[in-house]
Parts: C-alpha cells; structure tokens; sequence
C-alpha cells in the first residue's frame, strides 16, 4: 500500500485525508485564485527563478494579497522531504480565501488559501528525446487576460475536452486569425526555417509567460537557431515544417498531427530535437551543479 502523501496546506505539512479546505473559499466557488506547477529534476526546480516571478505577477493582476511567491521555494523543498521525492511535480495554488458565505464581492480582511502538493515524476535519465502529440486548432474562447495563470480553466478544459473527442492531445487556441497558445502550452512554429513564437507582451492577446517558452528561447541562441517574436497567423500553421509546444512537464514537444494532417513526417523535427536537447543539457547542469 502506498504511503500517504504529505501535502502544505496554509504553512503547515499535514497528511493528505486530514488537510480541510472551506466550503466557502472562494477557489472552490468561483475559481477565484492562480497557480504553479514547478517540476523537480534531481531535487532542483526547474526555471524556479521564472516560476517565483510569473506567480508573483499573477498575484499582483490577480490583486492577491498577503502571500509571498518566494516561498515557492521553501514550499517545494519542504514537499520533496517530506514526501521522500527527488524527481516530482509541485503544484501550488494560492486562492483569495474564504469568506462567511458566497458573496460576488470580496471582502477585505480575506486571508488567502495556500496549497501544495507533490507528485512523483520521471528522472532526468528518462527524458531522452522530445515527446510528440496531435492538437486540433480552434477558436480561442477564453478570457483575455491569459498572463494571469488563473486556477479557472473551464475555457482550457472545454477545449481539451473537444480535442480529446477528435483523438488529439492538445488545442492550439487561434484568436482573431492569430495563435494565442495551446490549451494547456505555449506554442512556437518553424516558418521559412525561422523558428517563430508568440510575444508574451502583446496587449491585444497576451499570452501566459510560459517558463520553458523562456528556457527555449535560451536554447535556440545556444543553438543558433534563427528566432523571430511575433504573432503566428493560423494559415502558417499549415504550412509550417515544425510545430513546437512547450509546458514545464514537457519541456519542449513536436506536434505530429494538426486536425489529423500530418505535421512535416509526423513526428519531431530537427530544430525541435536541437532545442530539447539544449534544455535537457541545462537540466543536467544545474543537477550537477547543486550536488
């Protein structure tokens, strides 16, 4: 049998069956809260530096208060040691808090809602070459304000639910002729040999500041690849020789198929295996260096 998971729960480390959330918080009633999922190769956090400040900033739009995002750090430390993991994914969420009944409007003296949990993952030695998957691309019907890494993702979860009826993975959400990301990824094309991506900045149709977004970024200098920041139009989707995705659990994928065409020969292209290598060396590095 399975050991219980320890999980944090507003500053204390509590077994799993006797952590207690109110019924009136409001993650539980209005999805009213953001969140992190860093992932631990090793011992160490990956991007922890961009997770810390991305969550720091989702707090601040989200107009949270009265948590601090560095203690992600000492969270995730916490979690590992408590639960006897070296290679995991920590999740935390941080909500407004609970009130005394369900109110639309928040009151002032709300504390907020910490919780966090670890789960085992693969080591570094497992993860030796690019994942793929299919996507479907459809309309993006979320809110605007996608750089908020909200906990309320009814529109995310709408559009993988339509993409795992048609047998895909993932949705690339398409905005006004123009990709926004995947439902549950940030996503890059290679075009005429540029590899092209989203600006996280754009005002008209942000995007999340993905951190392995950034982290490939990085790794297309180290690999001089050619990178140009701008809005994808959905049509060069089509015609694009690669299709790239990339979430802290993946790093960095290929999209094998779009709405069931096949993408370039179905499977990881060149410059997507360049860039996976080149972060899976950073991973190792940074193992390396904190020994």
């Amino acid at each position: 049998m399975a050991a219980e998971a320890i999980v944090h729960l507003n500053g204390r480390l509590v077994p799993e069956r006797e952590a207690r959330i109110s019924p009136w918080d409001r993650g539980f009633l209005f999805g009213d809260g953001v969140y992190e999922m860093v992932r631990y190769f090793g011992g160490v956090g990956v991007a922890l530096d961009l997770h810390v400040a991305r969550l720091d900033r989702s707090l601040a739009l989200a107009g949270i208060r009265g948590f601090d995002a560095r203690d992600l750090a000492a969270i995730g430390e916490g979690l590992l040691r408590a639960n006897g993991l070296r290679d995991a994914g920590v999740y935390l969420q941080v909500t407004r808090g609970a009130g005394t009944t369900r109110a639309h409007m928040p009151s002032a003296d709300l504390v907020p809602t910490v919780f966090a949990y670890a789960s085992a993952s693969e080591p570094i030695e497992a993860l030796t070459e690019p994942g793929t998957l299919s996507a479907i691309v459809r309309p993006d019907l979320r809110w605007h304000r996608c750089e908020i890494k909200t906990i309320a993702l009814a529109g995310n979860i709408l559009a993988l639910v339509e993409a795992q009826a048609a047998g895909a993975e993932e949705c690339i959400l398409v905005r006004d002729g123009l990709v926004s990301e995947g439902a549950y990824t940030n996503v890059a094309a290679v075009v005429g040999g540029t590899l092209v991506t989203c600006p996280v900045g754009d005002e008209a149709a942000p995007v999340l500041h993905g951190t392995m977004r950034h982290w490939m970024l990085d790794a297309a200098r180290d690999a001089c690849v050619r990178v140009e920041v701008r809005r994808i139009r959905a049509e060069e989707l089509a015609g694009a020789s690669e299709v790239l995705v990339q979430s802290s659990r993946r790093l960095v994928s290929g999209v094998s198929h779009l709405d069931g065409v096949p993408v370039g020969d179905g499977a990881p292209g060149p410059v997507c295996r360049a860039l996976f290598d080149a972060m899976r060396a950073r991973i190792v590095r940074e193992i390396a260096a904190a020994r």
